[in-house]
């Protein structure tokens, strides 16, 4: 029982089903392993090699509302005067090159971290991405890159923030101005040039701190979306695939099962030849050619059957002191006695007439469709000629032939009339030989 174990744990592993369960199997793993892939994350803030200002209006012609505290700890201050009129303050830090390039491709990062302190009376904060259109935008004015922004009330500011980039919408006031078509209306991160920060426009009066600690980028190195796609790919290239194979190895099946039939009937056909080829010899006398009386018998059965109306005529030949000839001659002597009576015959009889060997020098003809005069006159003419015939073995044999004559039009059975034309061959014997007698009419 031991010993068969490790055959039955093999041919389980190389089942088909043993194998679909194991692709699932390992499927699932696949799916759920998306959850554990780490995280593309792309650092921006703290740096010391990004480019990145600050922007504002003044308060007088002297001095502007916005300047730097720190400016490699990117902090900055924005002195808001409360004169009723609208003021511009914010940060900007350039991704990518900047201004003049082609911008960041940001279209795989999903969220943005940020870490910003901030104190003053605004309530919201804005956010926003400039993206170079190409084909649109002009890539040497920061003006015309499409604004992606988003509003970020104070309290959600308070801790880390988190954005989401499906957050952010195009300005309406950058559709506007710009005159931008709808196909350019919709959020767009394959070419941000920048990352800024403001305050609400048209500004809130006092002042306002603001302190950059970290912004990060973060998304996924392979898209779900394209992960689950991948395994789905997967799955439609192992069922191609398999169902490839498995046609291939149908086809050879049927090709090799098809061969297969061809040689069996190849084989039959040959049986059936070597068969038929037998019982044709089985049928046929060897020594003369002739049927015997097994293929007479096939014959009569199929071209005289039962209860037939058909007319044919019958003639039984014995050949007549056959033994003496055998003692005097021998057996061959006797065989090429017997094969040149049956050359005599068959050049009396028709094609459509039967000779068969009854056994030793005993002889049946067949002839169908014929009369009893008829068959009487042929029988007379086949005696004749026998009692002529010369043998070129055997200058001065004679031989003569005694012969019974029948015909019946169906209204007696065959074997019926071959008793009687096989007791009017006994009287042509009794009568002296060399003669031949009809049977009874009807």
């Amino acid at each position: 029982m031991l010993s068969e174990n490790p055959r039955h744990y093999s041919s389980i592993r190389q089942s088909g089903f043993y194998k679909l369960f194991l692709y699932c199997l390992i499927t699932v793993a696949v799916i759920y392993a998306y959850e554990l892939l780490p995280a593309k994350k792309m650092l921006v803030v703290p740096s010391k090699d990004l480019p990145h200002y600050i922007y504002g209006d003044t308060n007088n012609p002297d001095q502007s509302n916005i300047r730097w505290l720190d400016f490699e700890g990117m902090g900055w201050i924005c002195e808001v005067p409360n004169d009723g009129n609208p003021h511009l303050c914010g940060f900007n830090v350039f991704l990518g090159g900047g201004q003049g390039t082609d911008g960041l491709d940001l279209s795989s990062y999903k969220t943005i971290n940020i870490d910003l302190d901030y104190s003053g009376s605004d309530q919201r904060l804005r956010f926003y991405l400039r993206n170079y259109e190409p084909g649109f935008s002009n890539i040497n004015d920061m003006q015309t890159a499409k604004f992606n922004n988003v509003h970020v009330p104070i309290e959600y500011i308070r801790d880390d923030l988190v954005l989401s980039l499906s957050e952010f919408s195009v300005a309406e006031w950058w559709i506007t101005e710009y005159k931008a078509p709808r196909e350019n209306s919709l959020p767009d991160f394959r070419h941000v040039i920048a990352f800024g920060i403001d305050a609400s426009y048209p500004g809130v009066p006092g002042t306002h701190v603001f302190k950059l600690n970290r912004l990060e980028f973060v998304g996924e190195w392979v898209a779900r979306d394209d992960w689950y796609l991948g395994i789905l790919v997967f799955w439609v290239t192992v069922i191609v695939i398999g169902g490839a194979i498995s046609l291939a190895r149908l086809t050879k099946e049927i090709r090799l099962e098809h061969q297969r039939l061809e040689r069996m009937a190849n084989q039959n056909s040959l049986l059936a030849q070597e068969t038929d080829r037998y019982k044709k010899l089985s049928m046929v006398d060897p020594l003369t050619g002739l049927l015997n009386r097994q293929g007479l018998a096939e014959y009569i059965e199929l071209y005289f059957p039962q209860n037939s109306l058909r007319q044919v005529a019958l003639v039984v030949i014995d050949i007549d002191h056959f033994k003496k000839i055998n003692d005097s001659l021998g057996h061959d002597g006797g065989d090429i006695v017997l094969k040149r009576v049956t050359q005599l015959l068959n050049s009396s009889t028709r094609q459509t007439d039967q000779i068969a060997r009854w056994g030793g020098e005993e002889f049946v003809m067949v002839l169908p469709d014929t009369s009893l005069d008829n068959a009487y006159r042929l029988a007379e003419e086949m005696r004749s000629l026998v009692a002529t015939a010369n043998f070129e073995q055997f200058p001065d044999l004679r031989i003569t032939i005694s012969l019974g004559v029948g015909a019946s039009g169906g209204e007696v059975p065959f074997h019926q009339l071959f008793r009687s034309v096989d007791m009017a061959l006994y009287q042509a014997k009794a009568q002296g030989r060399n003669r031949t007698v009809m049977t009874a009419p009807g």
